[in-house]
This record gives C-alpha cells, structure tokens and sequence, in this order.
C-alpha cells in the first residue's frame, strides 16, 4: 500500500515537471528606444535570464544617431547571432519604442527569429507631421541627390513630442524618416516572415495603441516610457507559452 501510494504521489510529481516550463532554449536580444541605452531594459532582461533564457542586452547605435536603416538591420543580425552562439535554439528579438520599430523591420526583412515583442511602439514615418522633420527630410534627400547622401549633418528628431536635433548622414537619415521608406512599422508588422507576434502598450500611449495589431496585445497600467519597468512578467509568461 505504501509503494502505491508513493508511486502515486511521483507520477504527479513527474507530470507537474512536464508542465513546468521555463526559457532555457530560448535567446533574447533586448533593444532600448531612441536615446536611450540596454540598462533602461533592465527589469525584463533580469525577468528573462531569471528563467535561463540567454540575453544580449546592447546598446545600439540608435542611442546617439543613425546608421542607414538596412545596416541597422545588420547590427540586429549580429546580436541575433550571438545568442545563437551562446546555444539557443529559438529566439526572440523585444524591442521598446524605437526598438520595437527596429525589432518589427528586422522580422519583416529579415526574418529568422520566432517571436517578436513590440513594447510601446514609437517612431512613426508616416505619421511625423512636424514641418522642422519635413524640412529636413528634404534637405536630407537633397543632399542624397546632389552625390553628398554620406555626409554628415545636423537633422530634426523627435521623441514623443519633444523636437531636438540629431546627427548622422543624409541617407541614414532619409531611410529612418522617409514615409515611403523602410521603416513604416505598420507595414513591417504586416509582412512578419513566421515570427508569433505581441504587443504591450499603455493605457497612456493612444499613439502606440493606434498601431498594435495583428499578433497578441497586452495593454497595462501606465505612459509610454513605464512599459519596460512593468512588462517583465508578461514577456516572460508569452515566451513560455509558445
């Protein structure tokens, strides 16, 4: 009676080890948002590693300027392969605001990556309206025209309504701004190549609710900039679930 009893209790012992999951196949590349840095990406790349998922967590180029939107694409490549290096076997690519349009045009051109988390997406070609980013869109392809596209000069950005001025070369700069270019985020999220796909967004952020569609969203409490500090626990639930 006794050995029933304990081969009972370790059959379910054994099933609940089956159930139990965790992100030890899997490797993240991390990406902040525009100006920012990795270290703002904290809380969800300590949530990730905290259940054995492999994680770069860089700093990337846009954190000062721009490179052309398709070196850009390259940079992202080569993180992807260093988690690839590290052993995983699926991998995901989370981005925040700019990040997410990065991680997006990454899925849709390149593709190869299993999933996708696009946290309060930001940087919206086809919506800047700003005449200072139109003037200088045209001065940018202007210079593109006249042979001079990999100068370097000043241009207008513009980071959830606050307008500043950035350096980096005219067609870098055409290729992040331009509205018929590659960086529209709702047409990169339309042509995904296989990647499962989830969106977290605020209750704050009505610009980053107006674009997630298509794959999962997750709206919680919060602005635009409160996302990576609040997400954490959903990005690894979604992960785990896959």
């Amino acid at each position: 009676m006794r050995k029933a009893i304990i081969c009972f209790f370790a059959v379910f012992f054994l099933a609940d080890m089956a159930q139990a999951k965790d992100l030890k196949d899997w490797g993240v590349v991390v990406l902040h948002g525009k100006g920012g840095s990795g270290a703002q990406m904290g809380p969800i790349a300590s949530a990730l590693q905290a259940e054995g998922a492999k994680v770069v967590v860089p700093t990337a180029s846009w954190s000062k300027g721009y490179k052309t939107y398709d070196a850009t694409m390259e940079e992202i490549g080569g993180y992807v392969a260093q988690v690839r290096a590290q052993g995983a076997k699926r991998v995901a690519v989370v981005g925040q605001s700019l990040g997410t349009n990065v991680a997006l045009g990454y899925g849709a051109k390149r593709g190869g990556v299993d999933a996708i988390v696009a946290i309060s997406p930001g940087h919206f070609p086809e919506r800047f309206g700003n005449k200072d980013i139109a003037d200088s869109l045209k001065r940018a392809k202007e210079m593109i025209a006249a042979g001079r596209g990999n100068e370097t000069a000043k241009f207008t950005d513009t980071n959830q309504g606050k307008v500043y001025e950035v350096q980096t070369t005219a067609v870098a700069y055409v290729s992040f701004f331009d509205p018929a270019g590659p960086a529209v985020m709702s047409r990169n999220a339309a042509n995904l190549k296989n990647s499962k796909l989830l969106w977290i967004v605020g209750t704050g952020d009505a610009g980053a609710q107006s674009v997630a569609q298509g794959g999962k969203v997750v709206t919680l409490g919060g602005g635009h900039f409160d996302m990576p500090k609040v997400s954490a626990k959903e990005i690894v639930g979604w992960l785990e679930s896959l």
